[in-house]
């Protein structure tokens, strides 16, 4: 059911125990409450409505606020909640939706129309870019010899022509992300400034002060190497190290620490703490394909793995310190 037949289906409900007999908008207004929300456009601003399998509880006292405010005494509460959470209704802000949308969740209509109504916010824009994005972004549809046979004149019929429509499509598509995404980074979305540096190789993502970005620093770090952008990848990478990713500190200890001892030492006493110590060989038994080595397959037995790191010591000075520090990024994760 679409978010507008949810609410159709709500009113006819609710109009039958209300005195005077609800109206429809304001079905909408006592829905946007029921979320914390001061009315619904200030909800259409910067979240959609949608169904979700785990949805913020309805809340029945704001609910009864702003129906009495809007004049209807003795309102039933309790009947919208209930209808609330039987339809698995609630909201999303626009950046959650597009962490989900990051994620491979999928669009459904109603979420698209929602954004397209909501075009001056930065992170709407951002979502109908990941919109067109997985539109264009499938194998190759259609046929661009036969969509350049059209565009040179020739009548198509059947099957070349439908090639041709479906490759034009899917050109336009890739026009409209890319004309979105430019959008939503021109408003200040950190994740599309992101999607540009990775997709396009721009580097303003890079110039800015961005931090608390809903990104996988890695993934950053990849981008900046990628760019030639040797300090930002650093700084990713430091950042990926002390949310707890050991890769990264190898890296780190490897190619950009190694000049300081005490760095990488931090990094080693990290892993340690993390049950994964980085001065420890790590091999294990592959299939010839790479893959995990299986008892019940049988067949050829490879060795794949990694050799510890092995660091000059430190005084004791310095190893107190570099314990210190890896204890008190720890106490963070």
């Amino acid at each position: 059911m679409t978010i507008k037949n949810t609410v159709y289906s709500l009113h006819q409900r609710l109009k039958d125990l209300t005195n005077p007999p609800i109206k429809l908008t304001h079905v909408y207004e006592l829905v946007a409450a029921a979320f914390g929300f001061n009315s619904y456009a200030s909800l259409k601003s910067v979240a959609i409505l949608t169904n979700l399998d785990d949805p913020t509880k309805a809340n029945q006292d704001l609910i009864l606020q702003r129906s009495s405010l809007l004049g209807y005494q003795a309102f039933p509460a309790g009947e919208l909640v209930a209808t609330l959470e039987e339809e698995g209704l609630g909201t999303l802000t626009f950046s959650e939706l597009a962490i989900k949308l990051r994620e491979n969740d999928h669009f459904v209509d109603d979420d698209l129309d929602q954004l397209i109504a909501a075009e001056t916010n930065a992170w709407a824009i951002y979502c109908l870019a990941l919109y067109y994005e997985d539109s264009s972004d499938d194998d190759q549809v259609g046929s661009d010899y036969w969509y350049n046979q059209m565009q040179a004149g020739r009548q198509l019929g059947g099957i070349e022509k439908a090639w041709a429509l479906e490759y034009k499509e899917q050109q336009a598509n890739g026009n409209r992300y890319e004309n979105y995404l430019r959008k939503a980074a021109s408003l200040g979305c950190d994740l599309a400034l992101l999607d540009l540096a990775e997709q396009f190789d721009e580097s303003t993502f890079f110039e800015g002060d961005y931090r608390n970005v809903a990104a996988d620093p890695m993934s950053i770090a990849e981008i900046a190497q990628n760019l030639g952008r040797n300090k930002d990848q650093h700084r990713w990478l430091t950042v990926a190290a002390e949310s707890g990713n050991i890769e990264a500190m190898r890296e780190l200890i490897e190619d950009f620490d190694s000049k300081d001892l005490v760095r990488c030492w931090t990094w080693i006493y990290l892993s340690q703490l993390l049950g994964k110590d980085l001065t420890k060989d790590r091999h294990y038994a592959i299939h010839e394909n790479g893959s995990d080595y299986d008892d019940d397959v049988g067949g050829p037995m490879y060795v794949d793995g990694i050799y510890g790191i092995s660091l000059d010591p430190l005084y004791k000075e310095q190893e107190t310190l570099a314990k210190l520090a890896a204890e008190a990024i720890f106490k963070k994760l």
